[in-house]
């Protein structure tokens, strides 16, 4: 079929070592602040920006880059020439994520402003990689331009960040005027284009789905990174009516998964990352109608639950793949590589996707023990990834 979906091979994909750190810091982080919220429930003020910041920039953001640079490598058919300086590049997005909670949590901006200029370095250099890489690829794929939209949306994100610590730092309430524009660019653009994009590659490949056409797939990604800015560029004069074009970017990308995930083949449902990518897609349009309605809070949980799953959902695919990778490269006479139903069990995870989604469901009602439920099913669904990354002894042929 044209078009098919490129498979990640060890000749393409950089050292596993290299993904696996990024991955790890990640997962840590969302097991952190899931253990915080179920530890503390929700926080206000200073904490929550802490919060906010450990569970979405050294969390979801460091998946997603790590996630990026896995797969620019690998559709494009190149390998990274010095993969120790990339193993370095990649760690500077979840070092700048802790230095910004940990700065909002002791409320020191110098160490908000070192944690910004990590992040925006890093984003800078994956991006510059990623751009590299798809330049010299002889195709063009919806992954490839929603990496390069995602990226630049994360860049843009970071450089508001960086004005709004700087007038935090120095009493300038115009620069807090970009607030806006950042969540616009966060979400929309970064994490909205981003999945756009890895769903046409990903979906057919774990979740059984029907091929989209590219140039559906496309438009996607392209309808996030005008929908975001146009928003955000209203927000100021129509209010909450400004959401809607982000809702219009939503909903199309939640019709376009459900066809995919519907039409595939066999005529089976979805499995568990399907399942999970559908879940997530009807979260962000839940998030955009929610800002619509002017509940900024919800609509934030909405996006973050969201984009958590469909992260966390492909990580369970992905995770199983990378391992098997590292044991394969250190294989040793007599020993068997282990299966992947061994390095991540199925057992379980079902329950843990409806734990997760009820939890979030109730957040967003507004019932108070809720947010502490959600902490709990996004602490265990992390962790359970993190383990299946520890490296496993060998076994006899």
């Amino acid at each position: 079929m044209q078009g098919d979906p490129v498979i990640v091979t060890p000749r393409a994909a950089p050292p596993p070592a290299v993904v696996l750190r990024p991955i790890a810091l990640g997962l840590g982080a969302l097991a952190l602040a899931g253990l915080w919220l179920l530890l503390r429930g929700l926080p206000a003020g200073a904490d929550l920006l802490s919060l906010v910041h450990l569970a979405l920039v050294a969390g979801l953001l460091t998946l997603a880059t790590a996630a990026a640079v896995q797969l620019a490598a690998a559709t494009t058919g190149q390998s990274h020439p010095r993969p120790g300086l990339l193993g370095l590049l990649t760690l500077l997005v979840p070092a700048g994520g802790l230095c910004l909670s940990a700065g909002f949590a002791l409320s020191w901006p110098p160490l908000l402003a070192a944690g910004g200029i990590l992040a925006l370095s890093g984003l800078v250099a994956i991006f510059a990689r990623s751009l590299a890489h798809i330049a010299r690829s002889r195709s063009s794929r919806p992954l490839h331009l929603g990496l390069l939209i995602g990226l630049l949306g994360f860049l843009g994100a970071a450089a508001d960040g960086l004005l709004m610590a700087i007038g935090l730092a120095f009493g300038v309430p115009a620069l807090l005027a970009v607030l806006p524009w950042h969540l616009a660019l966060a979400f929309g653009v970064g994490f909205g284009a981003l999945l756009c994009g890895v769903s046409w590659q990903l979906l057919p490949m774990f979740g059984r789905a029907r091929q989209l056409p590219a140039a559906a797939a496309f438009a996607g990604s392209l309808l996030f990174a005008v929908a975001a800015p146009v928003s955000a560029w209203l927000w100021g004069s129509l209010g909450r009516a400004a959401a809607w074009p982000l809702a219009v970017a939503a909903l199309y990308h939640l019709a376009l998964t459900s066809w995919s995930l519907l039409r595939g083949p066999s005529g089976k449902l979805p499995p568990y990352t399907g399942i999970a990518h559908l879940a997530a897609a009807l979260s962000l349009l839940a998030a955009a109608v929610l800002l619509g309605e002017g509940l900024a809070g919800a609509a934030l949980g909405a996006a973050f639950g969201g984009i958590a799953l469909a992260l966390l959902g492909y990580l369970e695919r992905i995770v199983p793949f990378i391992v098997f990778e590292g044991h394969l490269a250190r294989r040793l006479p007599g020993r068997r590589v282990p299966k992947l139903k061994e390095i991540l069990p199925p057992t379980g995870r079902a329950c843990l996707l409806a734990c997760y989604l009820l939890a979030l469901t109730l957040s967003l009602a507004g019932w108070p023990p809720a947010p502490r439920l959600f902490g709990a099913a996004l602490a265990a669904m992390a962790l359970r990834l993190l383990l299946a990354l520890r490296r496993q002894a060998p076994r006899k042929a």
